[in-house]
């Protein structure tokens, strides 16, 4: 032992004397001795070490328990009958105390967790549990509680289920009965982390969670006090989206309990942002708890009651003002505001009306139970309000129609797209044709305005619903086509206007699906002119109507036959391929170098590729049925995200009597089978124009590029690579082409050309890894390699691609990039935190001394100031939510981001080649990134390393 910890061990002795004035110098001698950074140095070593007999933090942390403890049981066994100064003293003396273990404890982990978890919860607990103690030190208590523990990740891991249990069970209590300087909002703030760790860290259930719900809400309405009831209701969101597959009764029963309490609060009192999105998530998790997926009845799978219907109707009474309420605020707010609702609003609003609703319209007599309080029933006073509310599709109807204001009517055209896109058989036959006239009556209405927007919206899925209704009656059949016709004409015109352009797309995509227009000559005047540019939603749109209707053969576009043997058709085909490719810059641009949509942007996997050799078919719409029927990886698959409570509702429906597709998913998959494209035909002019026009482009990107270039980035090359491959691996999968004469084909040269010059560009990134901009730069370069490759073993148009694109790759781009990883392996750090441990790990004595200066300042000197207060709080500890997961992505740097994405795309390389002739050995890449995890360097507790 070194003579300064000596010097610190006979300190911790002297604090456990009996005699105060002994304390009291060994106190001021502890303090000094706290800041002598050779002391703090010792001490991470042995507590790192763990050996026994060995002076550590935890020993002293006992010595300084025992000493505080002790100086507590002096202080209040002394005369209570005291002048005001010397309590005044007194009280100083005690927060003072509080102070230096609060202190203590930061000082000890200040470079990483030093203290064992169980010393520091014992510490709390026996601080919690004791009324007395609480009173004076519960506030300093809590702060080393959110602050100490349950923000470092190795404590929330080590705190036993037990623990857990008995600090929600102990801060339930501060939040009941608030004690001391621990008020409501820090007892709420606390219980929401902890209910966090208790169901992520725990398998356990306790009744008492339950219980303190419910207590909790009737606190709540008796005393009329809603501090803190954000946390509280953020806490139950949590517990009930962890138990709800496990405890569906119990829960549908606590949410009808407290629920009417809550549409109280909201009703009568003006919530905060905060309060407001923690109540709209309760609703919505109780809404599909009740209701999965939209069951209505029972033997569909709905878990229902009167009371829960009362709620439904309170609920939708409340929802229907809040929505109103916003119009009337738009009327008097000046300047740009947003008129649009908050979308977890309108998922609840059209959850609720799904269930509300009925065939036809008419009004319910809603018992509004919720707006007067238990002690004015228990008065003698009526127990509830009635009063009728009017329910159905008419009321929708009447909200889009009764103001020309985008408040009034944008939230209702908001609620309409969403309950027609969640629930398409909700909406009635006999609604369609009414709805329909009003949005074609919307829709002229404001051109450019923010409420066409919307307005398109709702077409879209009015037409996605028609298309599934095969029951409509002849006469509703004949009206809806005439209004549909009417609706074509205005979205055509409006194809031009760049804020719709999306939204006008997928209406005429959305129609042409739904067969629910002839389409005309005006459609593909759009996709062979300069009326708009290429873009995702426009080739999406394109692709429809190629796989609907044939290329019309007759269409008067101004251009000129250069070839006799070319009929009008393939002229049509050929400017639509143009437009694609937007070659018209290349013939009027020759000096302006200006870079094509399809280079810039990202679109669909494949599908630019797919529509491209589909033109130069003879049956383009046979072509491109083919393509897309065919099977497709998961990898590039655009599904639609569903959300996070989705398997919970399935498990619910399948633990019902009512017939079920359970077993769908073991059926066999049709687009397994090998399809063959045998049926095809090309158009061999066509074919030699597509190729002329992509080996233009290419050469134009080659004559231009620079390292240096501003226009022309590395990104652009590999985009230009992955068209070009991508069209001979179409031609490949539909069999026009062998893998072999895919290879020597022109393109594929220019490919090769292509992705040499992206190459070096990674070779000179690998000095300029310190930039910001080069960092993010290369790591959508990487991202646009990695989406030319496909892991899959299916027979597929992306696999085709990928195996050429595989051929293109070389061995010195495969060690360039190994290369980078190694280096950003020794440079990378983590977020800020993390960084300065690490930093003081490497320099620790500077570092203790920097400490020193900024901490110990006012420390000893000034009363104990509660970290946390009701209305000044900073925002990091308003939103801690206990310690961060170590695969959080805001625990990485951009370094971090860059290497995994290199390592991904190296990763798919090694194990997608089989037996292909590439230029790399699969085997020495596999090597070379195993050896990126030697245990010399790679710590599997770091995030980063974690990812890897």
């Amino acid at each position: 032992m070194s003579l300064a910890l000596h010097d610190l061990f006979i300190c911790c002795r002297q604090l456990e004397n009996d005699t105060a004035t002994a304390r009291r110098d060994g106190i001021k001698k502890f303090k000094q001795l706290l800041c002598n950074s050779e002391i703090v140095l010792q001490l991470d070593r042995n507590s790192d070490s763990r050996q026994a007999r060995q002076l550590d933090w935890d020993a002293v942390f006992e010595a300084l328990q025992r000493y505080f403890h002790k100086e507590i049981r002096s202080l209040t066994m002394t005369n209570p009958n005291v002048s005001v100064s010397t309590q005044v003293s007194r009280q100083k003396k005690m927060q003072d105390i509080g102070s230096l273990v609060k202190y203590f404890i930061r000082r000890a982990n200040e470079r990483g967790p030093k203290l064992r978890c169980q010393e520091l919860l014992n510490y709390v607990l026996k601080i919690l549990r004791d009324a007395t103690s609480c009173a004076v030190y519960g506030a300093d208590c809590s702060s080393v509680l959110l602050k100490d523990i349950l923000s470092v990740r190795k404590y929330w891991c080590e705190i036993s289920q037990q623990q857990w249990s008995e600090l929600l069970i102990l801060y339930g209590q501060l939040y009941l009965h608030p004690s001391g300087n621990i008020n409501r909002v820090l007892a709420a703030r606390i219980i929401h982390t902890l209910m966090r760790g208790y169901c992520f860290q725990t398998d356990g259930l306790s009744s008492d969670v339950f219980v303190f719900f419910s207590k909790a809400m009737l606190c709540v309405r008796q005393e009329e006090n809603t501090a803190g009831l954000d946390h509280i209701l953020a806490a139950m969101n949590i517990f009930c989206n962890t138990f709800a597959a496990n405890c569906r009764i119990r829960i549908c029963k606590i949410g009808e309990e407290i629920l009417p309490t809550v549409v109280y609060i909201w009703s009568q009192y003006r919530p905060k942002d905060s309060l407001k999105e923690s109540i709209i998530e309760l609703f919505r998790l109780q809404v599909h708890i009740h209701h999965p997926k939209g069951a209505k009845s029972q033997e569909k799978g709905a878990y229902d009651s009167t009371k829960w219907q009362s709620i439904l109707y309170n609920l939708y009474d409340l929802l229907v003002n809040e929505i109103n309420l916003v119009g009337s605020r738009g009327k008097y707010s000046s300047g740009s505001r947003n008129v649009a609702v908050k979308e977890n609003l309108v998922e609840l609003m059209a959850d609720v009306c799904h269930q509300v609703f009925v065939h036809g319209s008419g009004a319910e007599e809603i018992s509004q139970s919720f707006s007067i309080l238990p002690r004015e029933c228990s008065e003698g006073a009526v127990p509830s309000k009635r009063r009728k509310t009017e329910l159905g599709w008419d009321v929708i109807r009447d909200n889009l129609q009764r103001s020309q204001k985008d408040f009034d009517v944008i939230p209702w055209l908001q609620i309409t797209a969403q309950l027609i896109s969640k629930y398409p058989m909700s909406l009635p036959n006999c609604e369609i044709p009414l709805l329909l006239n009003v949005l074609h009556t919307l829709l002229p209405q404001q051109r450019r305005g923010e409420r066409t927007l919307y307005v398109l919206k709702c077409l879209i899925e009015v037409a996605l619903c028609q298309n599934q209704k095969s029951n409509l009656k002849n006469e509703h059949r004949l009206e809806l086509q005439r209004t549909w016709a009417k609706i074509w004409s205005l979205t055509i015109r409006s194809i031009s206007f760049q804020q719709i352009e999306i939204e006008s797309f997928g209406l005429l995509g959305a129609m042409i699906q739904g067969n629910l227009v002839v389409t005309d000559k005006e459609l593909w005047k759009i996709f062979a002119g300069p009326v708009c540019k290429p873009s995702s939603s426009a080739v999406c749109c394109l692709a429809l109507a190629m796989s609907a209707c044939s290329v019309p053969e007759n269409l008067d576009l101004g251009m000129e036959q250069s070839n006799g043997e070319r009929n009008l058709g393939s002229i049509l085909k050929e400017a639509i391929m143009k437009w694609v490719l937007s070659c018209h810059l290349e013939e009027e641009m020759e000096e302006c170098v200006e870079l094509p949509p399809v280079l810039c942007s990202d679109f669909p996997h494949l599908l630019l590729q797919k529509i491209l050799v589909s033109l130069t078919m003879k049956n383009c719409r046979a072509a491109v049925n083919f393509f897309q029927s065919a099977a497709e990886c998961v990898q590039h698959l655009q599904v639609k995200e569903e959300n996070s409570f989705s398997d919970v509702e399935e498990l619910y429906l399948q633990t019902t009597f009512d017939e079920m597709d359970i077993f769908s998913n073991f059926a066999v998959n049709s687009g397994d089978k090998n399809v063959t494209g045998s049926r095809l035909a090309i158009n061999q002019n066509l074919r030699e124009t597509l190729e002329h026009c992509l080996t233009v482009m290419s050469e134009k990107l080659l004559s231009n590029y620079t390292p240096k270039s501003k226009l022309i980035a590395a990104e652009h090359l590999v985009r230009c690579v992955g068209l070009l491959v991508g069209v001979l691996g179409c031609y490949c999968y539909a069999g026009m082409l062998t893998e072999e004469d895919a290879c020597k084909s022109e393109l594929f040269q220019k490919a090769k050309s292509l992705i040499h010059y992206a190459g070096e560009s990674i070779y000179y990134a690998k000095n300029k890894l310190n930039e910001d901009a080069q960092i993010n730069s290369l790591r959508t370069l990487i991202l646009q390699y990695t989406k030319c490759l496909c892991n899959c073993t299916k027979n597929t148009a992306s696999r085709m691609l990928s195996d050429l694109f595989l051929r293109l790759l070389t061995s010195k781009l495969m060690n360039d990039l190994v290369d980078i990883c190694k280096h950003l392996m020794t440079i990378t750090g983590k977020p800020s935190e993390v960084r300065e441990v690490d930093r003081m790990k490497s320099d620790p004595e500077e570092s203790i001394m920097e400490v020193d200066n900024q901490m110990l300042g006012d420390v000893f000197d000034g009363p104990s100031v509660p970290d946390i207060s009701d209305t000044n709080e900073s925002g990091e500890m308003q939103n801690a939510t206990g310690a961060v997961s170590p695969l959080a992505e805001e625990q990485l740097t951009k370094q971090d981001l860059l290497l995994l994405e290199i390592l991904r795309f190296l990763c798919i390389c090694a194990t997608t080649v089989q037996v292909q002739k590439v230029s790399f050995r699969a085997a020495d890449v596999r090597r070379k990134l195993l050896m990126l995890m030697d245990r010399s360097t790679f710590n599997s507790a770091k995030p980063l390393h974690l990812h890897m």
